[in-house]
Formats: structure tokens, sequence, C-alpha cells
């Protein structure tokens, strides 16, 4: 069986951009293009249930932006596997140079800034040399520790006895540096810098909320845009557990996405090809299955994990049965090919509902998923 499972790492996702058991590529080309129509500063909000494949989607457009760029670090192995592939041809207006920053592996770190331009480096990308990546990075440090969890309110809060204006200066020199470090980047690296933030809605509160403030306050240069690979839904959740669970999360948010978009969805019945090819042989269980996953919703996650337990369970026995014809199997291949993938979907969809089903008091599911 073929290994499609959703690892986020750019080889898989290299995989599956080149061989689109998803179907999401011309999702990604209409996703890059969007990008390629926007000509000022821009966040964006791709919004997605946890475990539906944001991660892998954002890997993807990545890798298209670096390989449309003849600037970019790509590696040269990859930038010829995809030179063969049918979509060598995509081009955009502009050249990008980009930045993948995982705000969850980072959430630790105590200044958003700091965090998010060492990651900028690390990506290598930038064209500054070690000597000015270490000046860079020191007088970053010099500059958080007098601004860490500060505001501009406390800042003239704090400003009894002392200069309002030096105060407000470390402000304005820490917006210059990110702009000068943007610069930066951008020369001869590319016209545009694209930063795809992925995780923010798995961080601490705290943590989440500075971030959104800095890109929002340092970096709102006209030739950045920003990707944030978010679950809406659980990003608001985070941001109530902050301010309380009465705060308007959602307009809260609205000042930081200026275009909310979702994930494309799945084409079940492709990638579950990809994953049992016997299915051309239109095999009961098979279909069985794909009924399933569309009646739960299953997220790609979720998919994978449950083509995992129907595997181990009966696909064998599923496939080695439908070719017997004697009366005394029927009803044992019957349970095999219909009701043992449907009472596996549902151990992982609704537990109250299993053991209803299971005890007989409730035969909806079931009833509902044979129907089709």
């Amino acid at each position: 069986m073929k290994d499609y499972r959703e690892s986020p790492t750019d080889r898989h996702a290299l995989e599956l951009l080149l061989s689109d058991p998803l179907k999401r590529n011309e999702a990604v080309f209409r996703f890059i293009k969007m990008i390629d129509t926007i000509d000022s500063n821009c966040s964006i909000a791709l919004d997605g249930n946890w475990g539906s494949g944001k991660t892998i989607f954002i890997k993807q457009v990545k890798l298209l932006m670096d390989f449309m760029n003849p600037q970019s670090n790509l590696d040269n192995d990859v930038r010829k596997r995809i030179e063969t592939s049918s979509f060598r041809e995509f081009a955009c207006y502009d050249s990008y140079s980009t930045v993948y920053y995982d705000a969850w592996a980072n959430d630790n770190h105590d200044n958003p800034i700091l965090s998010l331009i060492y990651a900028t480096i690390r990506s290598n990308q930038s064209t500054l040399d070690t000597e000015k990546k270490r000046s860079l990075l020191n007088t970053l440090g010099a500059i958080a520790d007098a601004i860490s969890g500060r505001s501009i309110s406390d800042v003239l809060k704090q400003a009894k006895g002392t200069s309002l204006l030096e105060e407000l200066k470390s402000f304005d020199d820490l917006h210059e540096l990110v702009q000068d470090f943007i610069d930066s980047l951008i020369h001869e690296k590319g016209n545009r810098l694209v930063v795809f933030v992925d995780e923010l809605d798995r961080c601490k509160p705290d943590y989440a909320i500075r971030l959104l403030e800095c890109v929002k306050h340092y970096f709102d240069d006209e030739r950045l845009i920003f990707v944030f690979s978010i679950s809406l839904f659980q990003l608001q959740h985070t941001i109530k557990c902050y301010y309380g669970y009465n705060f308007d999360a959602t307009r809260y948010l609205d000042k930081f996405f200026d275009l909310r978009i979702s994930i494309p969805s799945i084409n079940y019945d492709h990638l579950f090809k990809y994953k049992f090819p016997f299915i051309e042989s239109g095999y009961c269980y098979d279909e069985t299955c794909i009924r399933v996953i569309e009646y739960f919703s299953f997220s790609l996650r979720e998919v994978e994990r449950y083509m995992r337990l129907i595997r181990i369970a009966a696909y064998q026995e599923a496939h080695s049965r439908e070719s017997e014809a004697f009366s005394e199997q029927k009803g044992i291949q019957f349970a095999i090919s219909h009701i043992i993938p449907i009472v596996i979907g549902l151990s992982m969809a609704d537990m109250t509902v299993y053991c209803d089903v299971l005890s007989g008091q409730n035969d909806k599911p079931i009833m509902d998923i044979l129907s089709n």
C-alpha cells in the first residue's frame, strides 16, 4: 500500500504535489495567483480544522513560489523534479522570497519579533553574512529587552520623570530595524516577501496574541504578505482563554486578517484509490469505506487513521471473500464488507452513538450509509 500519510515534511509536500492524491493542486495554483494579485501589505488567514492538511498545503505553495523564483535557495534536485512535471510552466508576475515559521515550535521564546526574525535567518533565504546576522540579532536583543511585554500605553504610563520622546524612540528604532531586515531579505532574492506562519492556534494564548500584535505593528511593509495557517475556531478559543469567554474574539481577529480563505475539501474517492488501488475492481468494502469517510466528514488526519484501522481489521479478509459465491458465506461477507467499516468509523466519530449501535438502540448511521 502506498504511504500517503500527511507527514508535514518538505519531502512529503513535494511527493504529494507531484502525485496530487488529494486533488488540491489546482487550489494551490489559485492560491498563488491570488497572492500574485495583491499589491500591498496583507495578512491572510488560511482556515481549516486540525488535521485538514493546512501545513502540507502552505508548504506546497511555498515550494512552487521558490521554484518560480530563480534566486531562491531551492534544492537543485527538487527544482529538476518540478521542472519535469506538468506544471513547470506555471509562473507569477512577481518573484517571491519565502519563509516558513512554526509558531507552536517557538512559543517558548520570550519575544515573538526575535523568534520570527531568527527563524527567517535560519531559513537560509537571507543574504546577510555571518557577521551581519550576529550584529542584527544582538541589536534586536538589546531593543527587545527594553520593550518585551510592553505596549505603547505601558510606555506612556511609565514615562513619568523621563523623556517621552526617548521612550517612544525605541519603538521607532525597532520598526526601522525590521524594515531594514525586510530590505536585506528581499534584496536580490525577489520582489516581495511571503511569510507562512503555521500552528498559531496551538500556541500559548499570550504568545499567539503577542505575535499577532508584533506583525500588526512592526511588519507593515507593502512588499510583505503574511499567510497564517490556522483553525479560526481554535484561535478564537485561544483568544477567549486570554481575555475571557465573553470577549468578542471574532471582531478582535478581524483587525489582524485582511482575507479569510477556507482550505479546499478533499477528494475522498481519489485519495482512497491511491491508498487501495483495487478499488477499481468495485469491491463493496472499498465503496463502504468511502461512504463512511464522507458521512462523518473526516479530516485528512482522521482519514489516514481510519484507513490504517480498516486495513488491520478486515481488508484482506473482505477482498478474499468477495470472490466466493457460496450462500453460507454471504452473511459473513456482508458483515465484513459493510458493517465492520461503519462500526470502525463510528468508534472514531462518536463513542456515544457507537455504543448505542452496538447495543441495538440506534441503527440510523448504518441505514444512512447503506442507503448510499
